[in-house]
């Protein structure tokens, strides 16, 4: 029997689009090539701690992540407001309470920069802490490195805290993402708080897919080729009326010729495990996602992630993240002692002598934002065919979830006019 829509990719934007497309009434099925669903946002639970693949990084602010995935079953635990920039034996804060923008002139007293730096960057934040989101992405298109000489800043503030932050958040060391991109970033250190989800971050895929209809999802079916009216795959030939591809940024340009093919970079993230104890707290009590901004260090960010949400970890233990970009994952073993002898500087001595839980390499696991980038690419190609995903949107996973209403709204408006 043919459906109303074939979903190919069991991610989080696959899942999301067809959990619409299934409330709204539509026949729907999803083909995924893995034996689980959810992607590049999985994860694994070893010995009472809770691994994700990428180390995603979730912000409270989220609206399409809040309103898909219940508040109980995200569980958010939050982190300091903004981060904590690490360099020379030096813990910097940047960033204001969730509740009041107006702590943003606290960048006047940061130690790092000109004072005309401080007053520039105070003014950014806060009109970026007082406006809608949106805003941030709909200026003028430069690089954030030419962006930044435009306004003034001087190399200190670049150097020191501008671009370690860029690299940690965006894995951009070269300040070539667009500047809109990396004013929606520093958005995120002055309204609301980053989080890790205290249930693993594979809950948003299995609350999407709770809301399917039974034997929607068919696990390790491979697709190679799709059409506005079918898919062909292990599965054989299914007709549809409508076919969204959600599957991977590099999947996505093979089954559709032509499409933009993203430029994507490498995560590893290396999981270690300590007794509580053994970490200092930080100065102000709270958890803290530390940007390393120490020259030639392989560390992006590190994260006590337990401490934001203890449910990560079992009693009395603690769980760290630290993401490194641009590795080919053939060395892990030599990363890995690189990485704790620097995480001996930003978490204490002690960290040389933790155990190396898991250590997760994803190839092609952050889309990037070089400028020129759309943060809203068409997601309809044709009538009857669509794209989804967070190369079409913000590259995480609230621009999937935003990319795959898109998506969910076009088909839906061209179903209701097609015969």
């Amino acid at each position: 029997m043919p459906v109303d829509v074939c979903v190919v990719g069991g991610g989080v934007a696959g899942l999301a689009v067809a959990a619409r497309l299934a409330e709204a009434g539509l026949t729907v099925t999803v083909l995924e090539a893995a034996q689980q669903v959810g992607g590049r946002a999985r994860d694994e639970r070893i010995d009472g701690f809770v691994l994700s693949d990428g180390g995603h990084l979730l912000h409270t602010t989220w609206s399409a992540l809040r309103q898909l995935v219940s508040p109980a079953g995200l569980a958010l635990g939050g982190f300091a407001p903004g981060v904590r920039i690490c360099a020379g034996g030096r813990r910097i804060r940047f960033g204001a309470a969730p509740t009041r923008p107006q702590q943003t002139f606290s960048a006047l007293r940061m130690p790092i920069g000109t004072t005309t730096d401080k007053a520039r960057l105070s003014k950014l934040l806060y009109r970026l802490a007082t406006s809608a989101p949106e805003r941030a992405l709909a200026g003028a298109e430069h690089s954030a490195g030419d962006s930044f000489a435009v306004r003034g800043y001087s190399a200190e503030l670049v150097d020191q805290f501008l671009r370690p932050y860029l690299a940690g958040l965006a894995a951009d060391e070269d300040l070539a993402t667009s500047v809109r991109g990396a004013d929606w970033l520093l958005r995120l250190l002055v309204r609301g708080r980053f989080a890790v989800a205290g249930a693993g971050i594979g809950v948003v895929a299995r609350e999407l897919a709770a809301r399917l209809p039974e034997g929607t999802v068919r696990l390790g079916t491979r697709v190679h080729t799709v059409r506005a009216d079918r898919v062909v795959g292990d599965a054989g030939e299914i007709r549809a009326r409508a076919v969204v591809v959600a599957a991977g940024p590099y999947s996505a340009v093979e089954l559709l010729p032509g499409l933009h093919e993203p430029r994507m970079r490498s995560v590893t993230t290396l999981w270690h495990v300590a007794d509580e104890a053994e970490i200092p707290a930080e100065p102000d009590r709270a958890a803290s996602v530390l940007v390393d901004a120490e020259p030639g260090s392989p560390v992006a960010r590190t994260m006590v992630v337990s401490r934001a949400a203890p449910t990560l970890a079992p009693p009395g233990r603690a769980l760290v993240a630290t993401t490194v970009y641009g590795e080919d994952g053939k060395e892990l073993g030599a990363l890995d002692r690189t990485v704790l002898e620097r995480l001996a500087d930003l978490h204490g001595p002690a960290a040389r002598r933790w155990e190396t839980l898991d250590i997760r390499h994803v190839e092609h696991g952050v889309v990037t934002m070089p400028s020129p980038h759309n943060f809203a690419r068409p997601v309809r190609l044709i009538n009857g065919l669509y794209v989804c995903g967070d190369h079409r949107d913000l590259p995480n996973i609230e621009g999937a979830l935003q990319s795959a209403r898109r998506a969910a709204n076009a088909v839906l408006e061209d179903l209701r006019t097609r015969p």
